[in-house]
């Protein structure tokens, strides 16, 4: 078996995505697609538009083999934290050849020759790094501002001294980083990005990126819609309905109730950001009004969000610890009907595998927090949606 795998959100799966799992089975020549997704919410501390499972099954039908769940506390991590959880999750199985990933520069040996700098950074580099930490500039951007100064004098880093003012550049970088640190005999794929970039809105173009239809969703742009996406996603959009604002009231609400003390404990609360949230928390009536007056030059507004995600799932840094040590484990949320031989491949390889909640009972113990957090947030997200529209275990498409 020959697999490929793609680490993604689908939140929800575009013509863009759809062109890339494509692009992605025959420009590696792999017979078997593997698709590690996030769950229910996102890198950027948002919920996810739709159910895991129902996005799951429109990845099969867009060309995927399998499709298995992202960790939770994996999914809503820093970039260089979900690229190590999604490697995690694609090193249970054996026969990975590949990981494609989208990329505004499409062009692997760039990203690779990024990569393998940053793995060994020269003291030039960190110096200049650890001077933007200090001025307060967010380590995304103290570390795009080093690579600039150091490609001043270096020469053979021309080439890439701007890679890292793109985010899907970024990510790529963090995929090879953390193969690389993994040991794992995997050969890298890239598709260049067309159309609307990561953070556009615009939804008239050709390709829109998710957030794009994403906010057309809220606006009721079906009929935009409708040109961006996969006929059956866009049945997917049309039985459910646009998100409220039950996230926001129930992190502002556990902002509020709890101490500045208890906050300091959650994962990645750093040099006092639990004091300007607390303080924020006080005066403020919705969660955007406190995010925004808690934002400082190092805190992204992202990261204010995941902080506010792990406040209200009780995410703390002793849980990303134990994450760390634990084994990897494979939640199956879909698989295509007549690759069945998938699953037995996988368990030679893996003892920890799941297609439903019951499955908890057999696995390692110590994944066991981490199982039912992925699940804890399937509810939250029924919650959010009020849609009623979910499904509740793997499925055979």
């Amino acid at each position: 078996m020959k697999i490929t795998a793609i680490i993604a959100e689908y939140n929800p799966l575009t013509n863009g995505h759809a062109l890339h799992l494509e692009r992605a089975r025959k420009e590696t020549g792999a017979d078997t697609i593997l698709v590690v997704m996030s769950g229910s919410f996102t890198q950027r501390g948002e919920a996810a538009i739709a159910d895991k499972y129902m996005r799951a099954e429109q990845a099969v039908y867009a060309g995927a083999d399998i499709v298995v769940e992202l960790p939770t506390i994996y999914a809503i991590s820093p970039a260089d934290n979900f690229a190590y959880g999604a490697v995690k999750t694609v090193s249970a199985f054996s026969d990975v050849h590949y990981l494609s990933f989208g990329s505004e520069c499409g062009d692997i040996a760039k990203i690779e020759l990024l990569a393998d700098l940053l793995l060994n950074e020269p003291q030039e580099f960190s110096a200049v790094l650890k001077a933007g930490l200090k001025e307060g500039l967010s380590f995304p951007k103290a570390r795009a501002e080093a690579l600039k100064a150091y490609a001043e004098t270096h020469s053979e880093y021309e080439s890439v001294k701007d890679i890292l003012d793109y985010p899907n550049n970024s990510l790529g970088v963090a995929y090879v980083m953390a193969v690389r640190r993994a040991g794992l005999d995997i050969a890298f794929h890239t598709v260049k990005r067309v159309g609307g970039g990561y953070d556009s809105s615009d939804i008239d173009c050709d390709y829109p990126s998710a957030g794009a239809v994403r906010a057309a969703f809220k606006r009721g742009e079906l009929d935009k819609i409708a040109l961006a996406v996969p006929k059956s996603v866009m049945g997917m959009l049309s039985v459910i309905s646009p998100q409220g604002d039950a996230l926001g009231d129930m992190e502002l609400f556990k902002l509020k109730s709890i101490s500045g003390y208890d906050l300091e404990n959650y994962y990645d609360v750093t040099g006092g950001i639990h004091n300007r949230l607390k303080i924020a928390a006080n005066d403020a009536h919705d969660i955007d009004t406190l995010l925004e007056n808690a934002k400082t030059r190092n805190y992204t507004m992202a990261r204010l969000k995941r902080i506010a995600l792990y406040a209200l799932l009780d995410i703390t840094k002793k849980d990303w610890e134990d994450a760390l040590a634990a084994p990897p484990y494979v939640n199956i949320l879909a698989l295509r009907k007549e690759r069945k031989d998938i699953l037995s491949l996988l368990s030679m390889g893996c003892k920890n595998i799941l297609t439903r909640y019951s499955d908890v009972s057999r696995v390692d113990k110590s994944l066991r927090r981490f199982i039912k957090l992925d699940y804890l947030t399937q509810g939250t997200l029924e919650i959010i949606n009020r849609s009623g529209v979910f499904a509740k275990k793997m499925l055979l498409i």
